[in-house]
Formats: C-alpha cells, structure tokens, sequence
C-alpha cells in the first residue's frame, strides 16, 4: 500500500509542476493543448510572412491571408523593426481576427547562448513589452527562429532556453512562448528529452514547441510517430515551418517532405502547422512560395496548403476572442498607412492623413475635381465576409469647394470571379461631421471571396473648384 501511493506520488507531482501559475489573460498551455484565453482549444492554422524583408507587401498581404481563413500569421521579424510598425502590424491581425505570432530571424543557426538571450531581450525591451503585455489575448512569443544548428547538444538547447525564458518572464511578459526545435528547427530530440524541463522552469508553465519540416523529414512515417510522441509526454507541439516534395528532392534543402501527410497527421492529432511562406523567397527558395510576386495568387504550393484536403481552408478556425457575431474593423487608416488603398479619377491620393478622423487619429484622403465626376477610394484585394450581415464606413468631405446640390457616397464591394457589384445605395455627405454608410451583406452571392470593396463619390453637375473626400473606419458586423 505504502509502496503504491509512492509510485502514485511519483507519477502525478511531474504533472501538477506544470500546471499553469499565471492568471489566464491570453494565451496558455494546457497539457497538449493551446487555449485561448476563453478557455477553448486553439489549433493553429496559418502562414509565415515575410514582414522583416517586405514591408508594405507583407502587411497588405494579410487580408488576403486572411481571406483564405488562415487563423494565425507568423510574423517574421528581426530586432531591428520598430516597435511602432509592430504594434501596427499586430493591430491588422486582430482586425483581420488573425493570432499573430512574432517570431526573431536575427539568430537563425546560431549556437551563441548570447545571441539567443539578445532575441529575449528584444521582446523584454520596454516599448515592445508594453506591446506583448497588451496582447496576451492575441500574440504568441516565438522567442527565436530555429535558434541551435545540426550539432548543437540538447543539453546546450535546453540551457540557453532557460535563460531566454526567464529574461522574458523577469521583465513581467506572460504571452505564450514558442520555442523552436534545434538542428534549423528540424530536430525532435531536444524537445523529447528536455522539453519539460523548459515547461517546468517557466514559473507561468506556458511553453509550447515548434518543429520545422523540410529534408530532416522525408520519411513519411516519423511525421505522425514523433509528433505522438512529444504528445505524449504532455507538451504542446505545432509545425511552425513546413515545405514540400519539390522536384523530387532535388532542391537546395533537399526536401521530399510529404506535405499531405504533415497536413493529415496534424489534423488527426490537434496539433497546429504554419506553411512556409506566403511569398518573397529568393530565387533558391522560390519553390516555397505560395503565392506569385502579386502576393495574392496561389501557387501549386499555395493551393494544397490552402484548398487541399486538411488544408487551412478546411480545416481552420478562428480563436474565439474573436467573436464572430462582434463588429471588426477592416480598415482604419491608422499610422500614416493607407493599408493597400488606391484611388480612381482623383486629383491626388489617397493618403493616411490626421486632419481629420471618426475614430482614432487618422483617415484616409484624396483630393479631387467637382463639376459632376465620379471618384473611388477602393481596396483591390481579397476579403472573407463569410458570416458576416453587414459592412459600413465612414465618410465626409471637406469645407471648401461649391457643392451645388451636394456630394454624395455609396460604399460597394465587388465578389466572385465575375466581380459583382454590391452597392448601399447613395446617401448625402457633408463637411461639418461624418456619414455612416452600411451595406447590408444579406443576399449577397460569394462573400467568402470579396475582390474589392470601396467608397464611390459622386458629385453633381452644379458643382465646382476642387475638394477633399475622407474615408474612415470601414467596419464588419
């Protein structure tokens, strides 16, 4: 009997150690499990985008990686981007109802202890702290991309580690962290043998484990067995990079990677995968885009990630902090970025201004030409309307110019192949305050595939001279 509670006491304490300390504010660990600060399990479905290397093409990206369902982005980030851009970018996620997951690529293949601890202590660093610790409920924390070469030992993995971690949690971060494989992300070993030690040592007991796939891991079998088996010892894993059998192997990582079977194993299991990569590869990795240099149509590559069987398309669903039956903002205009807006027969624009907003600090501008012309301020780009009743925006124009019998609006959006257009109807605008226009999204054929969607302007044969239009805060409920 005494025998038999020991044995007992000494199979449940390892596993009472790791039970999570921190309140749950945001993201957190539960066995194998990642939960949403909800309480629901959350297995991640998503992309990797190149936001470090391609600025303004990534961040207007992600409403189309949005559009394809992807419930995550992968932010791929260096210490040298500007905790100002980053609070923008991860703004558009939680707009777009995307989990964002900040990842460091400055010590990719580093053995360096030090240049690991550098990567934690960016994140720790005051303005980009302030920035986590308001997120907990939408940012991971991927401390470092594949940190740890091919002959790093396990035990120097599982050392520096501890140091990271607890240079994040000293500074009072408690987002989820993220810890990559060693070996380029590719090796399973040191997660096996000292991925709780990592889980224990954290006082918030709030890690998870990324394994990357690509020539470590053509052999199809020990997909599904080695994931099983870091399930097994009570951790939470997730493919954080993934690519595919490209030209029979004969690529620059040597890649015969069965992605179906990455895809179906994951699936089966609960356990979350993140493609690599929406697009920007250079041209010995150019395989691995999945998209053309547009950044928003699917390559081969692309479309079984996104539409093949267990692909993000099927299989993806969003974190439940992001209420499907709240209102979200599209669009905002915020931090002088017009987020991928063009403008049609304007004399100037469009531009993110602070002249004038109908919610927090900026709008969208262009200047034009009255006298009975027709004006657009539109987005060209892919959306997913899918349960959603209704879109509005804000608009108004400026005080000067002869309005003649008066300007007016209506916000349209175009879907499908065949661009169909959808419009509110027109609705009067004026300059001393701003005019809500809704469409009502009831009847409207292919929502999960919004081409365009816009403000069209219109002004009146008795008009004249020149005026501003502002656009703002373009809303789905």
């Amino acid at each position: 009997m005494t025998f038999m509670l020991v044995l007992m006491l000494a199979l449940v304490v390892p596993f009472i150690a790791t039970e999570q300390t921190h309140a749950a504010n945001g993201f957190y660990v539960s066995g194998n499990n990642l939960k949403d600060a909800n309480g629901n399990n959350f297995v991640i479905r998503g992309v990797n985008n190149a936001h470090a290397w391609f600025d303004t093409q990534a961040y207007d990206a992600l409403s189309t990686i949005s559009s394809k369902k992807a419930n995550a982005v992968r932010i791929v980030w260096t210490t040298s981007g500007s905790a100002s851009r980053l609070q923008q970018i991860i703004d558009r996620c939680k707009q777009l109802g995307m989990v964002a997951i900040v990842e460091l690529h400055d010590a990719t293949g580093s053995n360096s202890a030090t240049a690991l601890n550098n990567m934690a202590s960016y994140f720790a660093s005051s303005a980009v702290k302030t920035i986590l610790t308001s997120n907990e409920k939408y940012v991971l924390v991927n401390i470092a991309n594949e940190w740890g070469d091919g002959n790093l030992a396990d035990t120097a993995w599982r050392d520096a580690y501890k140091t990271a971690i607890s240079t994040i949690r000293n500074a009072g971060i408690h987002n989820t962290i993220i810890v990559d494989a060693s070996g380029w992300g590719q090796n399973s070993s040191p997660i096996k043998a000292y991925g709780n030690a990592l889980l224990t040592h954290d006082p918030d007991h709030n890690v998870m484990f990324s394994i990357h796939m690509y020539g470590s891991w053509n052999d199809s079998s020990r997909i599904g067995t080695e994931l099983q088996a870091i399930k097994n010892l009570g951790l939470a894993v997730m493919v954080g990079e993934f690519g595919y059998n490209y030209n029979n192997g004969n690529n620059n990582l040597g890649s015969q990677v069965n992605a179906q079977e990455v895809m179906n194993q994951s699936q089966a299991k609960g356990i979350g995968y993140m493609a690599w990569s929406w697009t920007g590869n250079d041209s010995a990795n150019s395989w691995l885009d999945m998209t053309t240099s547009d950044w928003q149509t699917l390559t081969t590559w692309g479309n079984l990630v996104i539409n093949g069987t267990n692909g993000i398309g099927a299989t993806s669903t969003k974190a439940s902090v992001f209420n499907s039956s709240s209102s979200s903002t599209l669009y905002d205009f915020e931090g002088g970025n017009a987020q991928g807006w063009t403008a049609s027969n304007v004399a100037g624009g469009p531009w993110s201004v602070t002249e004038w907003a109908a919610s927090g600090s900026s709008s969208l501008k262009a200047d034009v030409t009255l006298g009975g012309g027709q004006f657009y301020l539109q987005y060209a780009g892919a959306n997913n309307f899918s349960g959603k009743s209704s879109v509005s925006v804000k608009v108004k124009h400026a005080a000067w110019g002869s309005f003649g019998s008066g300007l007016q609006a209506k916000l349209f959006i175009k879907t499908g192949s065949a661009y169909t257009w959808y419009d509110s109807g027109t609705v009067n605008i004026n300059s001393s305050g701003a005019s809500t226009i809704s469409l009502s999204l009831s009847g409207v054929a292919n929502l999960g595939d919004v081409r365009e969607v816009g403000v069209q302007f219109i002004s009146p044969t008795n008009s004249s001279g020149s005026t501003s239009v502002y656009v703002d805060s373009v809303v789905l409920q």
